[in-house]
C-alpha cells in the first residue's frame, strides 16, 4: 500500500530539516511508556513511522529487541547512518512485513495520524502477542502562546486538508477498537529550545510546506521567517523558546484471535 503523498513527497524532501528542527520526545513521556507498555530487556518492540531515529533512539536501548520500520528512503537514509546498531526496514503500518505475534509491543511517534487506521490496527494486533501494548505519542505546539498561535495561522494557509493529528480523525478507528482497550491519556509539558535556523527547520519540515512548489515554498519561509524577526517573543533572541504538550496514548491488545 502506497503511503500518503504529502508524506512521501514532503519527508523525502525534509528529511534533514525534520532532524534538526523536530524535538524528542521529553524524558518523562518516555519513562511513563517504558513503565505503562512494561518494556524490559525481555521486551520485543515494533516502531512504526520511525523517521529519522529520533525516538528510536531514546526508546530502542529500553527494550531487548527493536524494530524500527520507516517507508520514506531519505528518512531511511538518516536512520542507517545515525543508528546503524538498530534493525530498520522498509514498509507501511498497513501491511507489516513481520510475522503474527512477534511483539511485545508497538510505538508510533508523529505517525499514526498519517495511516489507514482500520488496516493499520488489524495488522497492529496480528503482530501483537496477547496482552502486547500500543502506545502512539504526538508532540503538539501549545497555541495559548501567541507567537506559536500566529505561527499556526501561517501553517494553514498551506493545508490542503492533509491528515493531521490536531483534526482528530484518527481517533475515530479507537471509539470501540476491534480487539483493543479504550485508549488512556498522559499528557506531559516542554519547551523546545533553539535558535532561529532551528526554528526555521522545524516548521519548514512539516509535511504539507515541504511538499508545496519553489514559488510557494518561498512564501512561506518568508512569512515564517518574518514573524520569527518580528514577534516581540522570538525578535532578535538567541534562544527560542516553542511550548509543547507531550500526549502519550496507550491501549492493550484483548484476548482472542488476530
Amino acid at each position: 500500500m502506497p503511503i500518503e503523498h504529502t508524506a512521501r513527497i514532503g519527508f523525502e524532501r525534509a528529511a534533514e530539516r525534520y532532524e534538526r528542527g523536530r524535538p524528542e520526545v521529553p524524558p518523562d513521556a518516555v519513562e511513563a511508556l517504558v513503565h505503562t507498555l512494561s518494556i524490559s530487556e525481555r521486551s520485543a518492540v515494533l516502531e512504526l513511522g520511525a523517521g529519522t531515529g529520533k525516538f528510536s533512539r531514546l526508546f530502542g536501548p529500553r527494550a531487548g529487541r527493536y524494530l524500527a520500520l520507516e517507508p520514506v528512503p531519505g528518512m531511511r537514509a538518516l536512520f542507517r547512518r545515525q543508528l546503524p546498531h538498530i534493525p530498520l526496514v522498509a514498509g507501511v503500518a498497513e501491511a507489516l512485513p513481520v510475522r503474527a505475534g512477534r511483539f511485545d509491543a508497538i510505538v508510533a511517534v508523529q505517525a499514526f495520524h498519517w495511516f489507514d487506521a482500520s488496516r493499520a490496527m488489524e495488522e497492529m494486533r496480528r503482530v501483537l502477542r496477547p496482552g502486547g501494548a500500543v502506545g502512539l505519542v504526538w508532540n503538539a505546539r501549545d497555541e495559548s502562546v501567541d507567537w506559536v498561535r500566529q505561527e499556526s495561522r501561517i501553517l494553514d494557509r498551506y493545508d490542503e486538508r492533509e491528515p493531521r493529528y490536531a483534526d482528530g480523525a484518527w481517533r475515530a478507528a479507537w471509539k470501540d477498537p476491534p480487539g483493543f482497550s479504550p485508549l488512556e491519556l498522559q499528557t506531559f509539558s516542554f519547551v523546545q529550545r533553539m535558535d532561529r535556523a532551528t526554528a526555521l527547520d522545524r516548521f519548514l519540515s512539516i509535511s504539507f510546506i515541504a511538499s508545496l512548489d519553489a514559488q510557494r515554498h518561498a512564501e512561506a519561509e518568508a512569512a515564517i521567517g518574518s514573524l520569527l524577526d518580528t514577534h516581540p517573543e522570538t525578535a532578535g533572541r538567541p534562544e527560542i523558546e516553542l511550548p509543547y504538550r507531550c500526549e502519550v496514548y496507550t491501549s492493550h491488545r484483548l484476548p482472542g484471535p488476530t
